[in-house]
């Protein structure tokens, strides 16, 4: 019996159910909705046995008796199917439908005890041994999306796989599947009455069909359970009695559109008042085009309290029902904001703006920090600035964190103050108090001019982070305390720190965020800072940033040219410098923004085209003077501004910044390493280096984080210094300064690179020599002298054969030398410093 069943698996008790149908008399009753497979269990039963066909009243003893849609019989035939089932002597098997309000069905199931038999929809399991038994099985994933096309109704799952072609397994046949089922779909409602189909409808939006809601959608208030019972039983619903998706078309198809619109307006009230809508079903209700006043209250309750990527949504679907667009402008330019369209959130932010004249205060309020927010992503710290400006003092209300920060950002210390004043009238909540410990950092971090107050800034700032607490989705400021207190810890020199701000607060933000995003690229920074370019690529290579937000595409593409110009690969430099130039146009300096513009400023030295970059730097020169010159965020600009002269060869350019960090120098740790760090190169540009000064600075550069940095400056000062011992106890000094991280170990492991007969140091000199790298580089690059470079280029040729340079070159080409460093530019590392 049971392989001849086999098909119903996933139908509870089905086997017992035909094996004892065809063994023990008395009534046999399976109830099923309609497409459940109720005739099809019949129809198995009367495969094995020789069914009487005759009248029921007649049935000889021994028979055997199959009565197919109880449910739809008149009462006499009903009254003999009642009393055929007291007889012990017949065996009586009835199909049914389920009838909850029709109690001669009711009693009939009931009086059949355990000899029932529940039909309920297949699982993806039971589709796929449905499936099998045809010899085409479907996939896992095809058969769970038949489940969902279809609700599992068997009739609904036989015309699916029964629109598959040869091949199962291609979700491709998606389509055919939606049409097969949508046109089983359109059979199962032919026979639908307009009431039946007005229940189905108002079950797509959660009103599930029951007595007391169907009094109010059907025409018929007299036969409401029998429609309800119909309803039901339609086949149509899943078991939680919401219409199955598949069905929807078909339905309003057989109704009709202008018969949908008026139902669809009684169906809003019915679940606004019985405040059955969710978000989803509220939602189609007004892309249905429903308007309707409780309908877009509501959708607007469920886009206050929604996750952003959702109640953007929200928020246009209660103003597609009727909830007024301007009322809303606020909170739809703080949502787009949070979810990244900086032009939605611009545009909403302006209705506000464009009526700020009778708009209330909280959302003209929440319109100029998203403008202002917008801004600074845009790195437009003045414009950020001059908003919350506009706005006054006397309505800035909380946001006058924000308005300091801007101003300070935008070097306008005055009015920082000025916003810092209105901070003291807010409530001591806890946003507050982080709020005003973030300004207060900022500007202590500003006139700092002495060990401890620097530290009390940090102090500050790093109290703000721990005030912060869970931070809002949709929460949309200029800036995030995390990121402002990791950026000065990194002008500080103390990575270690910056690298625990990010790793804290990370997880706080959303992954994509703009403020994720940001603190993403501010660990890169540090890492690539200290020499661990493979992590500061896998970072910024796994990042997806609109160009809209340019300031994090600043940094993006500084690390992009950072990381290249630490590769010595000119053409990824030159590449990453082309990439950057956009950015480069579009930004204006702000205090935030030093480092990645130290960076460019560097690329564009060694690439002759400092001209590109003279409006930010001059930008960030007059920032830093109505400042006051702020050691702790003044310093690493000026030394890059020493290394880029030390690129350019002019020792006279690099004095005034050298003097810069020695004037700081007695207030500020730091800059007091930069600035010993810059007589040092002094002396090795003047051709004077102090062996002693250039091991100490090498040494304290990298106890700062800024190892490349270290070893690039005894490396240069061993190929200037004429003593033997002298350049190579430097070399030796720089080569231990920069020993590989383990990430970069792990990533140099797992890659072979192309060696073939030539010995590893060989390798190291032949992949440099493809790059275009001048001997005097390689041998900086590798810690050795240029003459031992010369050397090993000599052995190469040999090893290979080359009768010229270009030959040699395009023989180590061909052996793969220098492909892996130009590929490594996005994070992979190189072979040496080559910090500058």
């Amino acid at each position: 019996m049971t392989s001849t069943c086999s098909w119903l698996v996933g139908v509870e008790r089905a086997d017992r159910f035909v094996r004892d149908a065809l063994t023990t008399n008395g009534l046999h009753v399976v109830v099923g909705v309609n497409g459940s497979g109720r005739s099809a269990v019949l129809d198995a039963i009367a495969a094995s046995v020789e069914a009487y066909t005759g009248t029921i009243a007649d049935a000889p003893a021994g028979s055997t008796v199959l009565v197919d849609d109880a449910h739809l019989s008149p009462e006499q035939r009903l009254d003999e199917i009642a009393a055929a089932a007291t007889r012990s002597d017949i065996t009586l098997i009835v199909a049914t439908a389920p009838r909850s309000f029709d109690s001669r069905i009711e009693k009939l199931v009931s009086s059949a005890g355990s000899n029932r038999l529940t039909l309920v929809p297949l699982d993806k399991a039971a589709v796929s041994v449905r499936a099998a038994a045809t010899a085409r099985p479907v996939s896992a994933s095809l058969a769970g999306a038949i489940v969902k096309a279809t609700g599992g109704i068997l009739a609904a799952v036989d015309a699916a796989l029964g629109a598959l072609g040869g091949d199962r397994s291609d979700p491709a046949p998606l389509r055919a599947v939606a049409e097969s089922v949508a046109e089983q779909h359109r059979r199962m409602l032919v026979e639908a009455t307009d009431d039946t189909r007005a229940l189905l409808l108002a079950a797509r939006f959660g009103i599930t069909p029951d007595p007391a809601s169907a009094t109010q959608i059907v025409a018929r208030a007299s036969d409401v359970e029998s429609v309800v019972d119909l309803a039901r039983s339609s086949g149509m619903l899943d078991t939680a009695g919401t219409l199955i998706p598949s069905a929807e078309a078909p339905l309003t198809e057989a109704m009709g559109e202008g018969r949908c619109r008026v139902l669809l307006s009684t169906i809003t009230d019915v679940a606004v008042r019985s405040r059955l809508l969710d978000a989803t079903a509220a939602r189609a209700l007004a892309e249905r085009g429903v308007v309707h006043a409780g309908l877009a209250d509501l959708l607007v309750q469920h886009a206050d309290s929604a996750p952003v990527d959702t109640a953007g949504a929200l928020y246009d679907a209660a103003v597609e029902a009727g909830f007024d667009a301007a009322e809303l402008a606020a909170r739809r330019s703080e949502v787009a904001a949070a979810t990244g369209d900086l032009d939605g959130a611009g545009r909403y932010a302006d209705v506000v703006l464009d009526s700020a004249a009778g708009c209330e205060a909280t959302h003209l309020r929440t319109a100029v920090r998203v403008s202002a927010s917008i801004a600074a992503q845009r790195g437009m710290a003045s414009r950020s600035a001059q908003l919350f400006s506009w706005l006054g003092e006397d309505r800035l209300g909380p946001d006058a964190v924000w308005a300091a920060l801007s101003a300070a950002a935008a070097g306008d210390r005055s009015a920082a103050d000025r916003s810092m004043a209105a901070v003291s009238a807010l409530a001591p909540t806890s946003s507050t108090a982080s709020g005003t410990l973030l300004v207060t950092g900022v500007i202590g971090s500003i006139d700092s001019r002495s060990p401890a107050a620097s530290g009390a800034a940090a102090n500050s700032l790093m109290r703000a982070i721990a005030l912060t607490g869970t931070v809002s989705d949709r929460a949309c400021t200029p800036d995030t305390p995390a990121a402002i207190a990791a950026l000065h810890a990194m002008h500080c020199g103390d990575l270690s720190r910056g690298d625990s701000i990010v790793a804290r607060a990370l997880p706080e933000h959303r992954p994509g965020s703009e403020a994720h995003t940001r603190l993403s690229l501010v660990g890169a920074w540090a890492s690539m800072l200290r020499g661990d370019t493979a992590d500061a690529g896998a970072v910024i290579e796994a990042l997806r940033i609109p160009v809209s937000h340019v300031r994090n595409q600043l940094f993006l593409q500084a690390i992009r040219v950072g990381l290249a110009r630490r590769s010595g690969d000119a053409g990824s430099l030159i590449t990453a410098w082309t990439q950057a130039q956009n950015v480069i146009a579009e930004y204006s300096t702000d205090l935030f923004a030093l480092l990645p513009l130290g960076e460019l400023l560097l690329a564009a030295t060694r690439l002759g085209q400092v001209d590109r970059v003279e409006h930010l730097v001059a930008q960030a020169t007059d920032l830093l003077a109505a400042l006051g010159e702020p050691p702790v965020w003044a310093s690493a600009l000026h030394w890059y501004q020493v290394q880029a002269a030390i690129v350019a060869q002019t020792p006279d350019a690099l004095v005034p910044h050298a003097k810069a960090l020695a004037t700081a120098a007695p207030t500020h740790p730091y800059s007091a390493a930069l600035a010993a760090a810059g007589r040092a190169w002094l002396g090795v540009l003047q051709g004077r280096p102090d062996a002693t000064d250039v091991e100490n600075s090498a040494r304290t550069l990298t106890a700062f984080g800024l190892p490349w940095d270290g070893a690039r400056l005894a490396s240069e000062a061993a190929l200037t210094v004429t003593d033997t011992a002298t350049a190579t106890s430097l070399l030796h000094i720089a080569r231990s300064l920069r020993q590989p991280s383990s990430s970069q170990r792990d990533a140099q492991g797992s890659t072979p690179q192309p060696t073939g007969s030539l010995s590893d140091r060989e390798a190291e000199v032949a992949e440099l020599l493809v790059l275009g790298v001048t001997y005097r580089e390689v041998g900086s690059r590798l810690y050795i002298s240029p003459k031992t470079v010369e050397h090993h280029v000599a052995r190469i040729r040999r090893r290979l054969g080359a009768e010229s340079r270009s030959e040699l070159i395009s023989m180590l080409r061909a052996m793969g030398y220098g492909a892996s460093t130009s590929a490594a530019v996005g994070g992979v590392t190189a072979h040496g410093p080559g910090a500058t």
